[in-house]
């Protein structure tokens, strides 16, 4: 047995001992913290969990490290990885089972305004895919083939990431450290996501000879499931999410457009303010409480899609703006219908909150803008 499985072991048993304990045995053991409800959001899911015919499932995290060299020359980067699977009885069977879809990407985003963005996927028999991803449990046990990338644990231990490719080679272990939070829709896509939101990350990412040091106290994390009749794309237009972290607030926000809302109108919308000193959510908001305000639209023309570069948030009481130049796409377009080109970027520095018109905090922020093959021809009017 590795020491991954061990740990995660000795922690389930834990877990279940504390089981049908008195109150008062409770409130010791949380006081002594050891002791957590089991939280079965924690591990995946296929497709038959929602009666729908596809379902897609991935755990993101990201955040911000830097490396010192010999002269004393500091570099940053900032950095998302993803670990995700689809199932799918659409997909093409291997040897008469129905098949599983396993994938992973990341990208690493530089000082000088440039990055990096990697993907790889493969199929492998859904009769095996416990083999690399644990379903139904209290924790996440995800180890793509061949090994070299894994993310294993939960809330409770913290998540250990290891990611290997070409020369790049990351080792990080997350641990949140506020309440989890969710976000749900039923319309116009169907998904559900768990958010750990702010963590702390300690570890390590060698970029070739280079080693950089993990920074980010305050790390972010989500697992996200959407699920649907047809391909998950083709539900909607598209979505808009951001994470911004500054001063103590922590903001998160998630936005999807139908397939008739064009660019820059939203069916969907909400967010949340997190006090990330204390670990406790300061607010949330939804639908018509949020106005998101898009400008200086960028025309990539090699992808027919468009782009806003800035963004406002705003509520009665809450602004968020951000402003993330730094980009990495991910282009998945398959045909006119089901594929999408995800706009992924990163701003390290001068995102912003704005709560209660108290003094304006800065930070950094992770951006996506996802537009589906369902998009519209037209340029947007932000």
């Amino acid at each position: 047995m590795n020491n991954t499985v061990a740990k995660l072991t000795g922690i389930l048993i834990i877990m279940v001992c504390c089981i049908g304990i008195s109150s008062a045995e409770e409130s010791s053991l949380k006081m002594r913290g050891i002791y957590t409800i089991l939280d079965f959001t924690e591990g995946g899911h296929v497709e038959n969990d929602f009666g729908a015919n596809t379902t897609a499932e991935w755990w993101y995290i990201n955040g911000e490290a830097e490396a010192v060299s010999p002269q004393s020359t500091i570099q940053h980067i900032g950095f998302f990885m993803v670990l995700a699977h689809q199932e799918s009885i659409f997909f093409p069977p291997i040897n008469g089972s129905q098949s599983s879809h396993l994938l992973t990407f990341y990208a690493l985003y530089y000082d000088n305004g440039t990055s990096f963005f990697d993907y790889t996927e493969e199929y492998v028999p859904q009769v095996m895919l416990g083999n690399y991803l644990s379903i139904h449990t209290p924790y996440v046990y995800y180890v793509y083939p061949g090994g070299s990338n894994r993310l294993c644990g939960c809330a409770y231990t913290g998540y250990d990431l290891q990611y290997l490719f070409n020369d790049t080679k990351i080792d990080l272990n997350f641990r949140p450290i506020v309440e989890k939070t969710v976000d749900q829709a039923d319309q116009p896509l169907n998904f559900i996501t768990y958010e750990h939101s702010c963590g702390i990350h300690d570890g390590s990412i060698f970029l070739g000879e280079e080693e950089y040091t993990v920074t980010s106290k305050m790390g972010y994390m989500d697992h996200m499931i959407t699920n649907s009749d047809l391909a998950w794309s083709m539900d909607m237009h598209g979505w808009n999410w951001c994470e911004v972290t500054a001063g103590g607030y922590q903001a998160v926000v998630y936005a999807v457009r139908g397939k008739d809302d064009g660019y820059d109108n939203y069916s969907s919308k909400h967010m949340t303010l997190l006090n990330i000193r204390k670990g406790t959510v300061i607010a949330d908001y939804s639908g018509n409480e949020i106005t998101i305000t898009e400008s200086d639209w960028i025309n990539v023309t090699d992808l027919n899609r468009s782009r806003p570069q800035k963004v406002v948030y705003s509520t009665d009481d809450l602004i968020v703006t951000i402003e993330a130049e730094n980009l990495a796409y991910f282009n998945q377009t398959v045909d006119s219908s089901i594929g999408f080109v995800d706009f992924a970027s990163y701003q390290p520095n001068d995102a912003t909150i704005e709560y209660k018109n108290k003094k304006i905090k800065k930070g950094s922020a992770f951006f996506e803008y996802l537009v589906s093959n369902w998009h519209c021809m037209d340029n947007p009017s932000g």
